[in-house]
């Protein structure tokens, strides 16, 4: 439908970097709206490269930012499931024994998506007019991407739909290159099991202590739950970086981070 909304949820990571890129490139046409959900708990270089580059850039493009405050519009914090005690981190468990495991991760669609949706459906006519919201999963992550949940929001993939070759992260950070801003840091929450030895290397002693308290409060609830794969509680982890600056290191199977 071609009155239906188009709005671009920014993750502020590479992905996301090469969408503005390729917008200000031309070589993508502009969303209605940009948004991004505001956390409060993104490792400090996922923002500052997005006040610095993302967003001085829609805004010369004439593209509306909103940072949407995940505190107003999420229904959940650190707990979801029938009973409020279930992790909605994808943290790893010893729970069942062995050599463990790693609980599934619920965090982003409920601190991301459902705020994006709750937040557009206050929006005057957009619900009526529906709303496509463009997600920057790139060719590498396709396994990423996810049906609609809502018909009135829809899920749209412009990096794996609306190039003649699907782009990829290279392609992404190459764009980046040629408007001639700095490579993105990888987007993440400092509580993000998902992170490497070397990404959790890179928290501040500050950013470090916030990870630990978050984790203190989720294992008085659930014990057997842990950031770390070590499966120690996270005072306690021996980091041992390998300096692996991989484009796939650490990274989310749930479709909106990037």
């Amino acid at each position: 439908m071609e009155n239906r909304v188009q709005l671009w949820s920014c993750g502020g990571g590479r992905q996301s970097a090469g969408i503005a890129a390729l917008m200000v490139e031309g070589r993508l046409r502009t969303p209605d709206h940009a948004c991004m959900v505001a956390l409060e708990w993104e490792v400090r270089t996922t923002w500052k490269y997005v006040n610095t580059y993302i967003r001085p850039a829609l805004k010369k493009l004439g593209i509306p930012f909103t940072m949407i405050p995940r505190k107003k519009y999420a229904t959940k914090d650190f707990f979801g499931g029938a009973e409020g005690v279930t992790p909605l981190l994808p943290m790893y468990t010893n729970r069942a024994g062995g050599d463990g495991g790693k609980l599934s991760e619920w965090c982003s669609g409920e601190w991301k998506r459902d705020v994006c949706m709750r937040w557009s459906d206050e929006q005057p006519g957009w619900k009526d007019r529906g709303v496509d919201n463009w997600i920057g999963i790139s060719w590498d992550e396709r396994d990423r991407r996810r049906a609609p949940r809502r018909q009135w929001f829809v899920p749209i993939y412009p990096l794996l739909d609306w190039f003649p070759k699907c782009m990829g992260v290279t392609a992404c950070l190459e764009a980046v290159e040629r408007v001639g801003w700095p490579e993105p840091p990888r987007s993440r929450c400092r509580n993000c099991p998902n992170q490497s030895d070397d990404e959790w290397a890179e928290l501040t002693p500050e950013e470090w202590a916030m990870a630990c308290e978050a984790e203190d409060e989720i294992r008085a609830v659930d014990p057997h739950a842990f950031f770390h794969s070590s499966m120690v509680p996270l005072r306690e982890v021996v980091l041992k970086p390998t300096g692996d600056r991989s484009l796939y290191s650490g990274g989310c199977s749930a479709g909106m981070c990037f």
